[in-house]
């Protein structure tokens, strides 16, 4: 998977859930938007995603942390 651009106000932005990729475990994962949460520091978004060991993982991450999948196609864009 490629670098993505993380967007800090883009957890604010999208519809719940929405699918994502999250910066876990040193490299870029797809998984979901399922939360999000307004703090002193930023947005955090709840996630979930698959681990290395195929276990759903749900978490809190710092928005840098969640960017939009690259879509597959001309025209297709994430939800």
């Amino acid at each position: 998977m490629t670098e993505f651009e993380p967007d800090t106000d883009l957890v604010s932005r999208l519809p719940l859930p929405s699918h994502v990729v999250v910066h876990a475990d040193d490299q870029w994962r797809h998984g979901w938007l399922i939360g999000r949460e307004h703090e002193e520091t930023g947005w955090t978004g709840l996630v979930q995603y698959k681990g290395d060991d195929g276990t759903e993982r749900t978490e809190r991450l710092p928005a840098d942390r969640i960017a939009l999948p690259e879509s597959d196609g001309p025209g297709e864009r994430a939800s």
